[in-house]
């Protein structure tokens, strides 16, 4: 159980009174003269500098700050980035051609770095990178990189000069001391290597704030410094997990308690377990304690995602999805790193031991430690395929064979995808011409290539646009083949026909083809083998190919907070999978509104078996909505976890479950107020289902109950 101090924090946090409101800073207005480099760095540094922390009696851990957008603030919430804030208005969240729409990034800092050299060492190697590089703007930006690296060390001090302050107030003696401690602790980092677990978990909350994101790989970096405390009996596992929870409630205190996102999972979203650079399993007792920590908290923020391996024991498994059917705030997903690290090292060539270090961050994109997610675009997949139909259909009308119709489609799809990825790159070309200091201090290859992360530093990372829509692309696929082709109950022409009229002259044939298709998800041969012939084909036209910044490009699926899904779906017409006019399009790869006909262990079949390369190893995510027994009930749990983890050993990448009744989400919609606990899996991240936006809440009503 937690203990008064953690249970007084979890009252301040939930009643958002940690947060750190931003200080207004005043500059002077004769920067204006100066190079730009000098002045964003100089103003970010006074403004450090005005800041105040966040300190109660009962506080062990401080230094967390906000940008108010005055400065070039993290990367991650792009405060003061004014190329982004220009695309921001342009362009996020607003379709280009029904094709593109720019997103958000996420990211996660390489705390690995500061727990091995403090921010001191980083200071050492950015004098090293200043001996080797000779152009203006390199020089120019190393010089801002350290102004900001000393501007975090003396805020760690501010810090410690409040705390000590604060102690000198408070008469309860265990707090008194445990503010003394923490003075004393900020006058050592992040400036110097930790040495001890609490001064490690306090560096990473000090550094949160330069890239308040993902915390990356925490039980890994932080386990030599909770193994050699635990063995040298500084520390025991009680005090170490209080200093988690701590962490984990300053977690959800830097989003505020008005924001929508304040309740959702996605801002701080980590890993444990995983295959570490020798090739063993990494859950550890650390790890087990992280998510013993967090379960005990009623928080949002963060949530985590096992990595399994082929190693990982059978208790592990057990233990995470027994954790995950007791967590009523929904804060645990699962991923595969057997199929994900074969894409890593054969597709993206990436060594082994920089391959493992990959993590989810945000709705379930891939980052690398210290690596932003290269892309985070959405693309109306589904969009060449309403095309074929309704604007180039004399391509098709006389095909002679699915091969024929196929490849008349594919010439659509790469047209779509090239131009959806060239957009991609203008997106972070003109992302690029934001310079970072705060955030780039901790990422991968800035201050070796003298290069702000947002222009592509880093050297192991991945571009994966989500392609909104394979669901329904995947079963026109096959109504095309089973109906055209194989069976031949319908002729083409009468195919773009009904289409065409958005079936409103063929409502039997579509009645046929939703009572007959042989839909994705089934497990049979002819679903299969169109499922994976989409796949290869994605998988040979971007072999070898890579974005403006030299990133592997891979395949995304998933959502996001927004409506992507919807907006696509607005303006695409029928498609051969039973759609009309501007109904939804699906997202993740999965089944839904009863296609799935042949049981959970067939969807799960077909979902592992559906890439063999691993090109989808990009943004994805796979849902999956049982009936309650099979979690509640343990018999039933067992046989769950079994099953689930055979679908991890046959290919399946991930899986996160829900398992309320359509009948309950139905009740939710019409009388929300009763259902305001009501918690959800939607896309990479849980909600309360009655906070959901209307289509989001849709596709949650339409995915299929497995029994």
């Amino acid at each position: 159980m937690m203990t008064e101090r953690i249970r007084k924090l979890t009252e301040l946090t939930l009643a958002g009174r940690m947060y750190a409101e931003p200080v207004k800073t005043r500059f002077d207005r004769e920067d204006l003269f100066l190079p730009r480099q000098q002045r964003e760095s100089k103003r970010l540094c006074e403004y450090i500098a005005n800041q105040e922390p966040v300190l109660t009696a009962c506080s062990l851990m401080t230094g967390y700050f906000n940008c108010d957008g005055s400065v070039v603030g993290d990367a991650f919430h792009r405060m003061g980035h004014a190329a982004f804030r220009q695309l921001q208005e342009d362009f996020y969240l607003k379709t280009v051609d029904n094709l593109s729409t720019m997103e958000w990034q996420h990211a996660t800092a390489d705390y690995r770095t500061v727990l091995e050299k403090g921010v001191g060492g980083i200071l050492k190697d950015i004098d090293a990178s200043l001996l080797v590089h000779e152009g203006e703007e390199e020089i120019e930006f190393l010089n801002a990189e350290k102004r900001v690296a000393r501007a975090l060390i003396q805020w760690a001090h501010k810090c410690s000069q409040r705390a000590a302050e604060l102690a000198g107030t408070v008469t309860e003696e265990e707090y008194r001391q445990n503010l003394a401690r923490l003075s004393g602790a900020l006058l050592k980092v992040p400036e110097n290597r930790p040495s001890s677990f609490y001064e490690a978990v306090l560096t990473i909350y000090l550094c949160f704030s330069a890239d308040p994101d993902s915390v990356g790989t925490l039980d890994r970096y932080l386990a030599p410094f909770y193994f050699d405390d635990l063995e040298n009996g500084r520390l025991t596992r009680e005090e170490a997990k209080e200093y988690l929870q701590e962490l984990f409630l300053m977690l959800q205190a830097a989003t505020h308690v008005s924001s929508r996102n304040f309740t959702r999972g996605g801002e701080s979203h980590f890993c444990v377990g995983g295959y570490l650079p020798d090739g063993s399993d990494g859950f550890t007792d650390l790890s087990r304690l992280i998510i013993e920590s967090l379960m005990e908290l009623p928080t949002w923020i963060p949530q985590v995602t096992l990595r399994w391996t082929a190693g990982t024991p059978r208790e592990v498994f057990r233990f995470m999805m027994d954790c995950e059917r007791k967590d009523p705030n929904k804060r645990i997903a699962f991923q595969n790193d057997e199929k994900r690290l074969k894409c890593y090292t054969e597709i993206c060539g990436f060594p082994f031991e920089k391959a493992v270090a990959y993590t989810t961050v945000g709705c379930n994109e891939p980052a690398f430690t210290g690596a932003v997610t290269g892309s985070n675009s959405k693309v109306n997949f589904a969009r060449s395929m309403a095309t074929l139909f309704h604007r180039d259909s004399e391509k098709i009308l006389d095909a002679a064979s699915f091969g024929e119709f196929y490849r008349a489609y594919l010439d659509l799809l790469f047209a779509d995808l090239d131009r959806a990825y060239d957009y991609d790159d203008k997106y972070n070309r003109v992302r690029a011409q934001d310079i970072n200091y705060l955030s780039s201090l901790f990422f991968n290859g800035c201050i070796e290539k003298a290069k702000s992360l947002t222009q592509g530093a880093g050297d192991v990372a991945v571009a994966s646009p989500m392609l909104i829509g394979i669901p329904n692309v995947i079963d026109s696929l096959i109504v095309v083949r089973q109906f055209v082709f194989d069976e031949k109950r319908v002729t083409m022409r009468r195919l773009v026909d009904a289409l065409r009229t958005n079936w409103q002259n063929d409502g039997e044939l579509r009645a046929e083809i939703l009572k007959r298709g042989d839909f994705f998800g089934n497990d049979t041969e002819r679903s299969n083998e169109v499922a994976r012939m989409l796949y290869r084909s994605l998988y040979e036209h971007l072999a070898g190919k890579k974005n403006l910044f030299g990133y592997p490009w891979l395949v995304g699926d998933l959502l996001g907070y927004n409506e992507h899904h919807k907006w696509f779906g607005e303006k695409t017409k029928a498609t051969p999978d039973g759609r009309r006019d501007g109904d939804l399009l699906k997202f993740g790869i999965g089944q839904s509104e009863g296609k799935d006909r042949n049981g959970l262990t067939a969807l799960l079949n077909a979902v592992a078996g559906l890439d063999p390369a691993g090109i989808g190893c990009g943004s994805t995510v796979t849902n999956i909505t049982l009936d309650e027994q099979l979690i509640k009930n343990d018999a039933y749990f067992e046989k769950t976890v079994d099953l689930f983890e055979t679908y991890f050993r046959k290919g399946g990448v991930h899986f996160q479950l829900t398992y309320v009744s359509r009948e309950d989400l139905l009740a939710a919609r019409k009388t929300p107020e009763e259902y305001a606990n009501l918690r959800v899996r939607v896309t990479g991240f849980s909600d309360y289902f009655v906070k959901l936006q209307d289509s989001i809440q849709e596709d949650i009503i339409q995915r299929t109950t497995e029994r």
